[in-house]
């Protein structure tokens, strides 16, 4: 049985940002998958959907040093873009400019449906609260009827994903707990040479 695991990057950073636990970040995706294997079944790809900043120079080095974490692991990383948008703003009854991710949608829908074609997935892990890939999920239950969509939730998201969920074969929430158990080692090196580390501020716990 052949599974195929594709993570809204930013829908479950966010999520893990608003719980206030920096640890939460440092999470190794693939083992985390891995983690919702049922017996008898293989992880054929686990993929990881973002885009990079511009802006912040911080952030977007600890962004570019977690993305090469993931890849260290076997995750493959597929980066979108960030785009300038005006948006009104009620607060001061004005446009401000605002930046908006890019295609990051589009790609997750376009991987894992082309996934049902090309390796024959039997089970899709999905792990998002975001109804915009609701149609998605609507096209591989209709066109691949023996495969199952199984959504998992980002921490404390599950509320907020009642559409996605009733579109898909099943569902649940991915826990703090869960993700904890799964942590990326410190400092990750591979034939010989460093690949990436921590940050620092990742190692601090601020709630329980």
């Amino acid at each position: 049985m052949r599974v195929g695991c594709y993570i809204d990057g930013f829908n479950l950073y966010h999520a893990v940002d608003a719980f206030n636990d920096n640890t939460l970040k440092w999470t190794n995706m693939r083992s985390l998958a891995e983690s919702y294997l049922r017996d008898g079944e293989t992880l054929e790809r686990v993929v990881f959907f973002t885009a990079l900043n511009t802006w912040d120079k911080g952030k977007r080095g600890r962004h570019v040093n977690f993305v090469k974490a993931q890849e260290s692991q076997g995750v493959e990383v597929v980066l979108s873009r960030f785009d300038k948008v005006n948006k009104h703003c009620f607060q001061h009854n004005r446009f401000c400019p605002l930046r908006e991710e890019k295609q990051t949608d589009v790609a997750l829908a376009i991987e894992a449906l082309s996934d049902c074609y090309r390796l024959g997935l039997n089970r899709i892990l999905l792990i998002t609260a975001d109804s915009d890939q609701v149609p998605m999920v609507k096209a591989v239950r209709s066109q691949f009827p023996d495969t199952s969509v199984y959504m998992i939730a980002p921490p404390k998201r599950l509320n907020v994903a009642r559409e996605l969920s009733q579109a898909c074969s099943g569902f649940t929430e991915l826990t703090a707990g869960r993700m904890r158990q799964h942590a990326l080692p410190i400092n990750i090196r591979g034939r010989g040479r460093f690949i990436a580390a921590r940050p620092a501020i990742y190692g601090d716990r601020n709630t329980a």
